[in-house]
C-alpha cells in the first residue's frame, strides 16, 4: 500500500446555520460541493456526539454542517441533534473544534446556547483571536483561545481616534476611497471593542503614513502581532460593509466537476487505517477522522464517482492492492495522491 500524504477543500460557509439554509443548498442540483460536505458532517457528526452525550442515534430531524471559524481549510462541526423537550445538555447545538488531538465541544458553557433555535444563528463579520464570532440570538460570542464565549465578557478600551480616522481615509484611496468613512469608523470602534492600547493605535496609524520605518527585533516581532490583529480588523470592517469577504485557505485542488456521493464507507474504513491513525501528522482517532474528512472533500474535486470513492473504501480495509485499484481505475490513486498531499501539506499542528 502506498504511503498517504492528504489535502482538504475548503467549503466556505457564508449562510447562516439553519436547516432552511441546508434545505436551500440542497435544493440546487448546481450546489453538489455543499451537498457533499453536508454529506460529510452527517457522517463524523454522530461519532462525536456518541462521545459528548452518550448517545448513540442521530435523530432524523438532526443535522450537521462543516463550517470552517478560522479560516484554516479545515472545517470544524456545526451539529443539532434533536429530542423532544431538549434539556440542552444531551442534545440542541454543537459545535465541535479540533485542538491538539481531540475534538472539544466549545458551546456548553453558555447559558442556553444548546437551545438557541437555528434561525436565530449565524456568523458575525469579525474575527476575534483567530476564529469568526457569532450570533447566537441576541449574543455575540467569541473565541477566547479555547472555546466560545458570551463577547461582552471581554474587556474594551476607549480611544482618542482621530489620527488613526484621519490617517485611514487618506490610505483609503481610488476605489476604496467611497466606503472611507464608513470602513474607518467602523475600524476604530472595532479596535475599541478589542481593547486594542492607544499606543498600538498611534503605531498602527502611522504605518498608514509615508516613510514609515517598520521596527525590528523584539518591537518588530510586537508588531507582526499588531498586523495581524489591524489585517483582521480591515477585512472584518469590509465584509461588514459589503466590500469585502474573509479570503478562504489556499488549497491546490482538483478542477474536474464533482458527481453527489455517498462518504459512508469511505469515512468508516479510512480512519481506522494503520497508516492513517499512526502518521505523524495525526497521531490520535480524531486527527485521524479529521484527515479522513479532508480527503473525502477532496478527492471529488478530481472527479472520482461512487465507484472510485468505494473502491478507496475497499483500498483502505486492506482488501485490494494498488495492482488491483488500478486495474478498474488508472486515474484513481493519482487522484487519490494529490488530494492526500494536499490535506497533508496543510494539516493543523498539534
Amino acid at each position: 500500500m502506498r504511503l498517504f500524504s492528504i489535502r482538504a477543500t475548503l467549503f466556505a460557509l457564508t449562510l447562516a446555520l439553519t436547516p432552511s439554509g441546508m434545505a436551500a443548498a440542497q435544493q440546487q442540483p448546481e450546489n453538489i460541493p455543499w451537498e457533499n460536505s453536508a454529506a460529510i458532517a452527517q457522517k463524523m457528526a454522530p461519532v462525536l456526539l456518541k462521545r459528548q452525550t452518550g448517545s448513540k442515534d442521530f435523530p432524523p430531524t438532526s443535522f450537521a454542517v462543516e463550517i470552517d471559524l478560522n479560516l484554516d481549510g479545515f472545517p470544524e462541526i456545526f451539529a443539532y441533534r434533536y429530542a423532544p423537550d431538549c434539556d440542552g445538555i444531551h442534545c440542541g447545538n454543537f459545535l465541535f473544534v479540533l485542538e491538539g488531538d481531540s475534538y472539544h465541544e466549545v458551546l456548553g458553557d453558555i447559558p442556553g446556547a444548546r437551545l438557541v433555535a437555528q434561525d436565530k444563528i449565524g456568523l458575525s463579520a469579525f474575527k476575534r483571536n483567530g476564529f469568526l464570532e457569532i450570533q447566537s440570538d441576541k449574543m455575540t460570542i467569541a473565541w477566547d483561545g479555547a472555546r466560545y464565549v458570551d463577547a461582552s465578557a471581554f474587556p474594551a478600551s476607549s480611544l482618542d481616534g482621530a489620527a488613526f480616522v484621519e490617517a485611514c481615509q487618506n490610505n483609503r484611496s481610488g476605489q476604496q476611497a467611497d466606503s472611507a468613512p464608513a470602513a474607518c469608523q467602523c475600524q476604530f470602534n472595532r479596535f475599541q471593542q478589542i481593547d486594542l492600547k492607544q499606543a498600538d493605535l498611534d503605531s498602527y496609524a502611522a504605518s498608514l503614513g509615508e516613510n514609515f520605518e517598520y521596527p525590528t527585533g523584539e518591537k518588530g516581532e510586537a508588531w507582526v502581532v499588531l498586523s495581524k490583529i489591524a489585517e483582521d480588523v480591515v477585512t472584518g470592517c469590509d465584509v461588514a460593509i459589503g466590500k469585502s469577504q474573509w479570503p478562504p485557505a489556499y488549497f491546490d485542488h482538483g478542477d474536474q466537476p464533482q458527481q453527489k456521493l455517498d462518504f459512508d464507507s469511505f469515512l468508516d474504513a479510512c480512519p481506522a487505517q494503520d497508516f492513517i491513525l499512526t502518521n505523524h501528522k495525526t497521531g490520535s482517532p480524531d486527527r485521524a477522522l479529521t484527515l479522513c474528512g479532508c480527503l473525502a472533500r477532496e478527492i471529488p474535486t478530481y472527479g472520482a464517482s461512487q465507484e472510485g470513492l468505494d473502491l478507496l473504501a475497499q483500498y483502505y480495509r486492506d482488501e485490494i492492492s494498488d495492482a488491483e485499484v488500478e486495474a478498474q481505475d488508472a486515474d484513481l490513486l493519482t487522484a487519490h495522491d494529490k488530494a492526500s498531499e494536499a490535506c497533508l501539506s496543510q494539516f493543523p499542528g498539534k
